[in-house]
């Protein structure tokens, strides 16, 4: 009897990922830009949008939080999902969201706060996770149980590089030596007496 148990669990738990793959296939999460390349100068904030899209018939997802998984050395990740209720369902109803970034707004998927001491020209890359619920029922409808209506969970997972640019002003003092040197080839140049 233990055995049958045992084995009845195992194969249920075996249907219901297989069911979760199946289904997960038809949903898709792409970051904006869809490089997931941003960049920015010390001190300054970048971020990500996404567009959601639920291709399945009859299952909704909904966005639960997002994180950065890379190196905090340059900044800190702020997640934006979690404080917003980004819900899709079946299409054609709700099929698609677009989230641009926006911080004031705090839309998106996330932002990455770059120190002020990060030293500008390097670049590093992470990856944006975005973990998600799938329920059977949309979860705006008033006979929504979490419970008896959750088919599983997952996670969105994009590569992404954050650029840490000079200052505008270190451009400029970056680029004075180059426009004396210029400046002294034409001087040379227009004193060199003809031949």
């Amino acid at each position: 009897m233990k055995y049958f148990a045992i084995r009845s669990v195992l194969t249920l738990m075996a249907a219901a990922a297989f069911a979760l793959g199946a289904h997960a296939d038809d949903i898709s999460l792409t970051l904006i830009p869809s490089n997931g390349a941003v960049g920015a100068v010390p001190g300054q904030v970048v971020g990500w949008g996404f567009t959601l899209t639920d291709n399945s018939a009859t299952e909704w997802v909904v966005l639960a939080d997002s994180n950065f998984a890379g190196s905090p050395l340059y900044g800190s990740y702020s997640d934006y999902i979690g404080s917003q209720f980004y819900v899709a369902g079946p299409s054609p109803e709700s099929a698609s969201i677009v989230s641009p970034w926006n911080k004031s707004a705090m839309t998106g998927t996330g932002e990455f706060d770059l120190f002020a001491t990060d030293p500008p020209g390097i670049s590093f890359s992470g990856t944006i996770n975005v973990d998600y619920d799938l329920f059977s029922v949309d979860p705006n409808n008033p006979n929504f149980d979490p419970d008896t209506d959750f088919i599983g969970s997952g996670t969105f997972s994009d590569p992404v590089e954050v650029y840490v640019s000079p200052e505008p002003a270190s451009r400029t003092l970056l680029s004075l030596p180059l426009a004396l040197l210029m400046l002294l080839a034409w001087r040379r140049q227009a004193a060199a007496p003809c031949l």
